[in-house]
């Protein structure tokens, strides 16, 4: 069985922590403007209406990842399904739980810009318990607060959600706060600054509370909440996603679930390409780290592709135990034990510490540590979604389930 003792213990570090300090200076300052290349600057340009010029500058370290990060969290800042104010209640909140002041600079002006007050700012930084929230909008924000603490929207919340949101604005909003939670993961790690002309910060004075707990429920063996579409179901656009050679194999669950929205899916497919084809971690630090998250979410549909993936690599079932066991496990080397202890740290207080960085910097370039960031956080953002949606393991991963021990 999960340790819920355990559970618990990681929700009291986690709000213990919650409020420590920024880093005094950043780990990967942004990349000036004097120093950048061709590609560099085409990324700066196509990016610099969205204002958050210290952001761009230190994803420059690596614009292939920017390439494939910033166009998504354009379309959902900008173009999503959700409403405006909609959008600013799940960022914003998400910035709070996350503690990522940059994001809540960034978002709090926008939103302000849009019409919200600055007690509406106040209200988001209290929680959906707040008074003065519509229905909906508390649900909304409670909606964050689940996905933030447990990688999972409850039944309760859903069905609240559901009687409002169309399918492509229920995965526009559990994706939009596991977007916000990677960025906010990337810059409370590398220190990302906040722009001298921008004014925002955290509301003073209000505590920092999650209003939500961690339940390890999900929807194993029930029929999914979003239905994977299935081949006769395909327009067109779809089928060149899910069989482009029409090869007549099945798609996986995940992603003929996720491609109901092809914008939205093209553009978060680039982010999982990246980790998964783009990275410059080697294939088995890439696997670790993404079987690692999917225990820690609590998705045994990540876990169980990743593990299969960390078997073609070469790992042993010792290795694969250790990493379920997670930092604290006895064997191994000590780059895989701070990666993690990074993985867990990400997890936890949305960044890595001084001393795991201090661990990862002699023996990863700035590249990979990047890619460290965005492999944990960007699968905890897939880990959310699969879990909400309630996306089904897939008839080839019998043999990749759970230990018996995370049962």
């Amino acid at each position: 069985m999960w340790n819920r003792n355990r559970a618990n213990r990681v929700l009291l570090v986690l709000a213990a922590l919650a409020m420590g300090p920024a880093l005094a200076a950043p780990r990967i300052a942004p990349v000036p403007e004097w120093r950048l290349n061709e590609q560099q600057r085409a990324v700066a340009e196509r990016f610099a209406a969205s204002g958050m010029t210290n952001a761009v500058a230190t994803y420059l370290h690596h614009p292939a990842m920017a390439e494939a990060l910033l166009p998504y969290e354009h379309y959902l800042s900008n173009d999503s399904t959700l409403p405006p104010r909609h959008r600013a209640l799940m960022h914003l909140r998400t910035a709070w739980l996350t503690r990522s002041e940059y994001l809540w600079a960034h978002h709090a002006q926008r939103a302000l810009r849009g019409g919200m007050t600055r007690a509406d700012l106040a209200r988001i930084a209290e929680g959906p318990d707040a008074s003065g929230w519509n229905a909906f909008e508390a649900v909304l924000l409670r909606t964050a607060d689940e996905l933030h603490v447990d990688s999972f929207v409850s039944d309760s919340t859903w069905a609240a959600l559901s009687a409002e949101y169309d399918t492509n604005q229920l995965v526009d909003l559990v994706y939009g706060v596991g977007e916000m939670t990677m960025h906010a993961g990337v810059f409370n790690t590398l220190g990302v600054a906040i722009e001298s002309d921008l004014g925002e910060r955290f509301p003073a004075g209000i505590p920092y509370r999650v209003a939500a707990q961690w339940t390890n429920r999900r929807l194993e063996g029930k029929p999914p909440r979003i239905a994977p579409l299935q081949p006769h179901e395909w327009t067109p656009v779809q089928r060149a996603r899910l069989d482009p050679t029409n090869s007549g194999r099945p798609a996986a669950n995940v992603f003929a679930t996720f491609v109901r929205n092809p914008p939205a899916d093209e553009l978060r497919n680039a982010v999982g390409t990246h980790i998964r084809a783009g990275t410059t971690l080697t294939p088995r630090q890439r696997e670790l780290l993404l079987m690692r998250i999917g225990v820690l979410c609590r998705s045994e549909y990540e876990w169980a592709a990743h593990m299969r993936a960390g078997k073609g690599t070469g790992m042993t079932d010792a290795d694969v135990e250790r990493i379920a066991r997670g930092p604290d496990a006895p064997g191994g080397d000590a780059l895989e034990t701070a990666l993690l202890r990074a993985t867990d740290e990400l997890f936890r207080d949305d960044r890595i510490s001084d001393a795991t960085w201090d661990e990862l910097a002699p023996s990863l370039d700035t590249q990979q540590l990047m890619d460290v960031v965005v492999a944990v956080t960007g699968y905890r953002t897939a880990s959310m979604a699969i879990n909400s949606a309630g996306v089904q393991l897939d008839a080839n991963m019998a043999d990749f389930r759970f230990p018996a021990f995370l049962r």
